[in-house]
């Protein structure tokens, strides 16, 4: 049994067979699939199909089919650290099966918090006491469009606590951001974080903004991108 922190539907918990059955000829199409799995020496190997097809492969939103079958490898390489590998194939939705890998790390003394879904409510509160607070004249500052060396553009806004960063290009991604100092945000549930640059006069120049840090989306390769200030928000 998995069980899942932050799963937005009810079914928060997903059951995976490992007493020799295969999966069964007719399923009836559900959030989660229906998952058997067998040994490969000290790997456990997932087999999982019986989607329905309401959900998103991401958080950037790309569909499949209910045709989709994935195939999950757990390994874990010493007490605290797992190799994981999943193959996605969907001939209805892809031209070619997409694989991908991640390193999970065991956090030891932690608890599995309870789902919460605010819709278009800021969660805040889930960043704890501790959260950093900015007053409206000090985090209009931020707000202005910002150019990356690449030709990628991004649009800082203030909405209540928290800065919202809309970042363009293909696919356009959008970031709540909290702040976690006086020159450093962290993206609400997410993990990227922009770390903004101020000069001599205390005007803000533009931001580093790091995201793959394995915070929230799984252990990514770290990728740095360095943003300079065009303009300041109206």
């Amino acid at each position: 049994m998995i069980v899942n922190e932050g799963v937005s539907n009810s079914n928060t918990t997903r059951m995976i067979f490992t007493d020799g059955r295969g999966l069964p000829e007719e399923m009836s199409p559900t959030w989660l699939g229906y998952s058997v799995g067998h040994w490969e020496g000290d790997t456990l190997v997932v087999i999982t199909a019986g989607f329905n097809d309401r959900t998103w492969l991401d958080f950037d939103g790309h569909p499949h089919s209910e045709a989709l079958r994935i195939t999950e490898r757990f390994h874990r390489r010493d007490f605290g650290h797992m190799d994981f590998e999943m193959t996605l194939e969907d001939p209805k939705a892809f031209t070619r099966p997409i694989t991908f890998r991640a390193n999970k790390t065991l956090v030891a003394d932690t608890e599995i918090l309870e789902t919460i879904c605010e819709n278009k409510d800021t969660p805040e509160h889930l960043k704890g006491v501790g959260l950093f607070r900015l007053s409206p004249e000090a985090l209009a500052k931020f707000a202005g469009t910002y150019q990356f060396g690449s030709g990628r553009e991004a649009v800082i806004t203030v909405d209540g606590p928290t800065l919202i960063l809309k970042l363009g290009g293909q696919p356009a991604q959008t970031f709540t951001m909290a702040a976690e100092s006086e020159t450093m945000f962290v993206s609400i549930g997410f993990g990227e974080r922009a770390e903004f640059a101020k000069d001599a006069g205390g005007t803000i120049t533009g931001f580093t903004f790091t995201t793959g840090t394995g915070l929230g989306t799984g252990d990514r390769p770290a990728s740095v991108q360095t943003a300079v200030r065009k303009e300041s928000a109206h």
